[in-house]
C-alpha cells in the first residue's frame, strides 16, 4: 500500500492554505489531548488526506511531538505506506463495505507494534454503506486505547448523525488562486480557474482531456443521447463541477457580456428568454444532485434528468449550428 496523495512528505508548516485546520491539529498535539476520532470535512483534492497522513506521522514521530520530522524511520515508513500501525482504507467499487470495517476493527484490537498510536485513515468515508457506518459506530463509541481514527469526508449528509457527533471536526477549504499558483507555478491561469481551488486534481486526473470530454458530453446531451458518460460517482461529481463552471461563464456572458473561462464550450449559450429565477433554480438543483450522488443514484436517470434541465435553458448558437450541419 503506497500513498500517492500530493504533499505527503511535508510537515504541517509546509501545507499551504489550511491554516485553521493545521492550528487545530497542532493544538491537540501540543496539549496531548488527542481525539480518538476526527472528521476531516471539505471538497476533494484540497489536502485532507495529505494532512491526515502528516497527522499520523506527527503522532508517531521519533524526533518531535508536535510535527513530523520527515527523517526518522517512523515518518519514512508512514510516507511509504509501510508502517504497521497506520492503515489507509479506501472504497472498492465506489463503496466501503462492512467487510472493510471488520478489518479495521481487527486492526485496532491489537496494541501498537512500533508507534505510540494506531492510526486508521478512512478516505471517502461518505462512501460507507449503511451497514458499514453502523458497524463502525461501535468502534468510534468505544475506541481502543492509543487509537486514532480519521474519517475523510466530502459529503457529511451521508453519515449517520451519531457517528458525526462523536468525531472531532476539522474543516478544510478550497485554496485561493494565489495558493494554487504556489503549488502549481507552471499551470496556465485558465486551468487554475477550472480546478476551483483543488490542486490535487492535477495529480489524479488529466484536466485537459477532461475538458474535451465535458465538451463532447454537452453535444451528446443536446443530441438526446440517453447513455450516461460517467463510469463512477467521481465522474459525475467532476462533470457537475465542470457544468457549474460552464453555467457561471454563461451567467457572466448573459448578464455582464463578458467571459471567464473561454476554454469551455463556446458553441452553447443560455436561451435568450431565460430568467434569473430559472438560472438560480437550475444551479441549486444541480448542487442538490451533487450532494445526493453518494446515495448511489442511478446514473442513467441522473443523466436523463440533467438533459431535461439543461435542454430547457441551453441552446446551440445559430452560427455554430450551421457549421455542425455542414
Amino acid at each position: 500500500m503506497k500513498y500517492v496523495e500530493p504533499f505527503n512528505k511535508m510537515s504541517f508548516n509546509e501545507i499551504i492554505s489550511q491554516e485553521k485546520a493545521i492550528k487545530l491539529l497542532k493544538g491537540t498535539l501540543r496539549t496531548k489531548k488527542i481525539p480518538s476520532a476526527l472528521l476531516f470535512l471539505g471538497d476533494a483534492y484540497i489536502g485532507k488526506t495529505s494532512t491526515a497522513i502528516n497527522y499520523a506521522k506527527a503522532l508517531n514521530c521519533l524526533n518531535s511531538e508536535e510535527d513530523a520530522c520527515n527523517i526518522c524511520t517512523s515518518c519514512k515508513k508512514i510516507e511509504q505506506g509501510l508502517h504497521p500501525d497506520v492503515k489507509l482504507v479506501t472504497a472498492e467499487k465506489d463503496v466501503i463495505t462492512v467487510t472493510s470495517i471488520r478489518e479495521v476493527e481487527e486492526f485496532v484490537s491489537f496494541r501498537p507494534l512500533e508507534g505510540r498510536y494506531k492510526v486508521v485513515i478512512i478516505k471517502e468515508a461518505h462512501k460507507m454503506n449503511h451497514a458499514a457506518a453502523n458497524a463502525f459506530l461501535k468502534t468510534v463509541e468505544e475506541p481502543p486505547e492509543n487509537t486514532v481514527i480519521i474519517l475523510i469526508c466530502e459529503n457529511i449528509d451521508t453519515l449517520p448523525e451519531p457517528l458525526i457527533s462523536r468525531c472531532f471536526k476539522v474543516y478544510f477549504t478550497p485554496l485561493s488562486t494565489q495558493a494554487v499558483k504556489k503549488i502549481l507555478p507552471d499551470v496556465e491561469d485558465s486551468l487554475i480557474r477550472i480546478i476551483m481551488g483543488k490542486p490535487g486534481l492535477f495529480i489524479s486526473r488529466d484536466v485537459s482531456k477532461d475538458i474535451q470530454w465535458f465538451n463532447s458530453t454537452l453535444k451528446n446531451m443536446k443530441e438526446k443521447n440517453k447513455k450516461s458518460p460517467w463510469k463512477d460517482n467521481e465522474d459525475v461529481k467532476w462533470w457537475i463541477d465542470f457544468l457549474c463552471i460552464f453555467l457561471r461563464d454563461c451567467f457572466l456572458e448573459f448578464f455582464l457580456k463578458t467571459s471567464y473561462c473561454p476554454i469551455l464550450p463556446s458553441d452553447f449559450k443560455l436561451k435568450e428568454n431565460a430568467s434569473r429565477e430559472e438560472l438560480f433554480n437550475l444551479y441549486e438543483e444541480i448542487q442538490n444532485i451533487k450532494r445526493s450522488i453518494d446515495l448511489n443514484l442511478n446514473k442513467s436517470i441522473v443523466w436523463n434528468y440533467m438533459t431535461y434541465l439543461l435542454g430547457n435553458l441551453i441552446t446551440i448558437k445559430k452560427q455554430e449550428t450551421t457549421n455542425l450541419e455542414q
